[in-house]
């Protein structure tokens, strides 16, 4: 039988590695305000490094507070610091991992309210779109300053235990602003030609290498292209490539895209292509001539095993891939590949989450970032257990209850399973909601869920059951507003056209409501060859969408050519058009169908007519309150953890 390319062992440097999968670095965001180690970062890298991951890797870690991107990023700035990084060495070390320290600088990618006014440091005085930071241009003596800051947190980091360092010369952070023409306007040695640009992360390198202490493996991460006009592209990259092969790196780390001004190719949310770096890494590799590590949207052992088959690389980076499921590693070794919960790249429990303050977490996996705090616990006595749904919230609390030994029933009436998860799969690039819907339903059936399908239950059902617990997952009701004339006019609901239940294409149509369910069916009918126009009384669309998915879905709505008015109210509709009022102004359009979304209410229906029963109910999800997937599968978890 022929040996899984994943699962060949590797020799990076000293380090040797028993497969080729790592972690890349992920900003999590559970640090203290002072960049030390908290517990969430103990039981988050401990939970990966127990899901056979080759090799972790850090969040990156500020080597200095001018160079911090978050309020609760970690830190290896101080001395201080070294006891919390050794605590999570020593709990990778404890459940047979391996783990690399990521240094960074931002550069003029730091956050400018954490680092102040006038502090942003950087190659030249190049203003980052991102955050609107003009940086200065570094001194001489700066450079210096920085350069012995990076030896230092090597140093630290070596004495936490590290089992390998890894330096960022990608992403448009601090060295990668020296590397590209974009960024670096100099005209002393650390600016002009290839090597003069180059300076800056050799000499960093060097440092680091003198002051880490023994022989630790030093891997560069450095960009294939930056898609950024004027910056570096995969002619300089290959030249970058060889002289770190040169100086001695004992493996590169393959991305792409800068932070300022190409958001969408460091960080790959849903619609950025899969797995495209591939065949630049390859290239990568033959000009190196050593290991190599590429990242970007490889979601499934598949992909990764053809990858390294094909020679295309010698590892496999994958980030968001181990919040979504820390088990990637053992299902793919176990063959157990459709029971990996793969990441559909939606940002909305990652990043989303990190932005709002909270930490990194997952939108499908609950655990994420609660690891300390959430435990799943056997149940004492095992329980009939009667979940009403099968969406997302639903299926989620049948898994968990049924996984703690209690006896569970599932019942849906819909024959599809996954509610709003399922719909949401029909638009465009959301496909991996897809592969979302299948694998929670594929767990819950593993677990010993009795599932139902196309079952509608009255509330003398449910008691005739006797369950000894009862989990309402019934979701929401979509809602509708009266215009005047609507009754006589063509409509139907932007639900009833993801499901399939209407089909529409080449019409003129008018989409009512601009949050996220009147974009996405905007989207949808759009990509079907339907003029859209989408009308919302507010300012503005979609403000409750992470900034990143927003902005490249309407980007993607305006190429696509939907017109989308926003203060706008519509004020009568016919069959031969609809009336709308902005400013005043009184608008006409021909329409052959609008569409309505504008929201959901709870479907409380079983849950008003059970409140008096008895009966120990939990509500969870849009039954409860209508919110995004996340809540609703959160929620799920606690209601089966709860029973």
């Amino acid at each position: 039988m022929q040996e899984d390319a994943l699962f060949r062992t590797l020799k990076v440097g000293s380090l040797t590695l028993p497969n080729r999968v790592v972690m890349t670095t992920v900003k999590l965001g559970y640090g203290s305000l002072d960049g030390g180690v908290t517990d969430r970062h103990l039981a988050f890298y401990r939970r990966r490094a127990e899901g056979g991951v080759g090799l972790l890797t850090t969040e990156p870690l500020f080597v200095r507070p001018d160079g911090r991107e978050l309020p609760s990023q970690m830190g290896v700035h101080e001395d201080a610091l070294i006891p919390g990084l050794r605590r999570i060495v020593e709990e990778v070390h404890a459940a047979g991992g391996r783990i690399m320290a990521h240094l960074n600088h931002a550069g003029r990618a730091a956050n400018p309210k954490l680092v102040g006014e006038g502090n942003l440091l950087s190659a030249s005085p190049v203003l980052c779109p991102a955050n609107q930071g003009r940086p200065r241009a570094m001194s001489p003596d700066e450079i210096r300053e920085v350069v012995g800051a990076f030896g230092e947190a090597a140093r630290r980091a070596g004495e936490a235990g590290f089992d390998a360092l890894e330096i960022p010369f990608s992403h448009g952070y601090l060295i990668h602003q020296f590397l590209s023409p974009h960024t670096n306007r100099r005209e002393d040695g650390y600016g002009g030609s290839f090597r003069n640009r180059l300076r800056f992360g050799l000499e960093i390198l060097e440092r680091v290498r003198a002051e880490a202490g023994g022989p630790l493996p030093i891997v560069v991460r450095m960009n294939a292209a930056d898609y950024v006009e004027g910056g570096l592209a995969l002619d300089d990259a290959l030249r970058i490539a060889q002289a770190l092969a040169e100086w001695g790196a004992d493996a590169l780390s393959v991305t792409s895209g800068t932070m300022c001004e190409s958001v969408p190719f460091c960080l790959y949310p849903a619609g950025t292509p899969q797995a495209h770096l591939l065949p630049m890494a390859a290239e990568i590799r033959r000009a190196s001539g050593v290991p190599v590590i590429v990242a970007g949207r490889i979601r499934s052992p598949a992909v990764a095993r053809r990858a390294l088959e094909r020679g295309q690389t010698d590892l496999i980076g994958l980030g968001r891939p181990f919040l979504a499921d820390p088990d990637w590693v053992r299902k793919a070794e176990a063959g157990d590949e459709e029971g990996i919960l793969l990441c559909p790249a939606c940002h909305q429990g990652c990043l989303g989450s990190l932005r709002k303050g909270a930490g990194t977490g997952c939108l499908i996996n609950p655990l994420t970032g609660r690891e300390s705090q959430l435990k799943i616990e056997p149940a004492p006595t095992p329980r009939n257990v009667l979940v009403v749904g099968g969406g997302p919230a639903g299926l989620e609390a049948a898994f968990i209850a049924a996984s703690r030994g209690h006896k569970v029933s599932l019942f849906e009436e819909k024959k599809e399973m996954g509610g709003q998860l399922a719909l949401a799969a029909r638009v465009p690039h959301k496909e991996g909601f897809g592969d979302v819907v299948r694998q929670m339903e594929l767990m819950a059936e593993r677990a010993g869920v009795a599932i139902s399908r196309g079952t509608h239950l009255t509330p003398r059902n449910i008691l005739d059951r006797k369950p000894d617990a009862l989990i309402l997952a019934t979701g929401g009701v979509p809602l509708t507003m009266g215009f005047p004339g609507l009754e006589g006019a063509p409509w139907v609901l932007a639900q009833e056209i993801l499901d399939g239940e209407v089909r529409v294409d080449g019409k003129a149509i008018l989409v009512i409501g601009g949050g996220l369910v009147g974009l996405e069916v905007a989207d949808f009918l759009s990509a079907r060859g339907n003029q859209v126009t989408l009308v919302e009384t507010l300012e503005a669309v979609g403000e409750k969408l992470d900034p990143l998915p927003r902005a490249m879905l309407l980007k993607r709505l305006a190429e696509q050519g939907v017109n989308i008015r926003t203060g706008t109210a519509v004020t009568r509709v016919s069959k031969q058009g609809v009336s709308m009022m902005a400013a005043e102004e009184e608008l006409g359009i021909a329409v052959d169908l609008v569409v309505l979304a504008v929201g959901v209410r709870p479907n409380r229906e079983l849950a008003d007519a059970l409140a008096g029963s008895g009966l120990e109910i939990y509500t969870v999800g849009d039954a409860r309150e209508p919110r995004g997937a996340g809540e609703a599968i959160l929620e799920g978890l606690e209601a089966g953890a709860s029973v």
